[in-house]
């Protein structure tokens, strides 16, 4: 009865932040059918609890105790990989690096959205407080852009005071691999040291993208993003760095 009334609280709760995410933030992030697929499962396992126990008594206790080990395997690597994101996405960088790497975002028009405003404040405060650092602000012209991300970053920070002689603008890139790839060749310095701006939920993954290609001495600073997309992305970057992890790219 325990675990049928768990089922149902779960898939419940599942499909209410289905329903809240899409209605305020819509369905352009494809992940978000997770949760009403997780809900529309934990629903339907609850509902017919009492025949899949039975159907279970069947299969040969090896064949459960290898799946159940399987089971656990995958839940250790999910929490492993929360914990490492968690991790990354609270620590401060270090003052004084040569180069702060804001990583682009959605633009709306010529506006950046909320996630890129947030890493664009954390690198604004992070220029303030170390005035010989470089910003290279880096984003290509993606659908809906009327202008690319680098030069809607670039436009904001201006507003806000950050000389344009500070400002080196990456605009071809479409994903966090380029935004690194293509900003460490516009970096001067051989081993430069660096801050990857993003938000708190991406700092591990992009750091690990940046070793990869060779950059030894970079840090991540993390940028929040609006409480209700916290379970989306948080789960979603989870299962993506498993992913990277597994194929080698982290």
């Amino acid at each position: 009865m325990g675990l049928r009334i768990l089922g149902f609280f779960l898939g419940g709760l599942s499909l209410i932040y289905f329903v809240v995410y899409a209605a305020l933030a819509g369905l352009t992030n494809k992940f978000t059918y997770f949760w009403l697929f997780f809900g529309i499962c934990c629903i339907l396992l609850a509902a017919g609890q009492r025949r899949i126990s039975s159907g279970l008594k069947a299969i040969p206790v090896p064949v459960k105790a290898i799946a159940a080990v399987l089971l656990g395997l995958c839940l250790l690597a999910l929490v492993a990989a929360e914990v490492m994101i968690i991790s990354y996405g609270s620590r401060a960088p270090q003052p004084g690096a040569d180069y702060v790497v804001v990583l682009g975002a959605q633009v709306r028009g010529r506006t950046p959205s909320y996630n890129l405003a947030r890493r664009l404040d954390e690198a604004y405060r992070y220029l303030v407080e170390n005035a010989d650092t470089r910003v290279i602000l880096s984003g290509g012209q993606g659908q809906g852009e009327d202008i690319t991300e680098a030069e809607a970053m670039a436009e904001y920070l201006r507003e806000r005071g950050i000389s344009s002689e500070r400002m080196i603008l990456e605009d071809a890139s479409v994903n966090t691999f380029e935004n690194i790839k293509y900003s460490r060749e516009k970096m001067e310095s051989d081993n430069p040291r660096v801050v990857l701006v993003t938000n708190n939920f991406h700092v591990f993954r992009s750091v690990g993208i940046a070793k990869k290609q060779g950059l030894t001495r970079v840090e991540g600073l993390g940028a929040p993003v609006m409480w209700y997309t916290v379970p989306n992305l948080y789960l979603r970057e989870a299962f993506a760095v498993i992913k990277y992890k597994l194929l080698g790219q982290i």
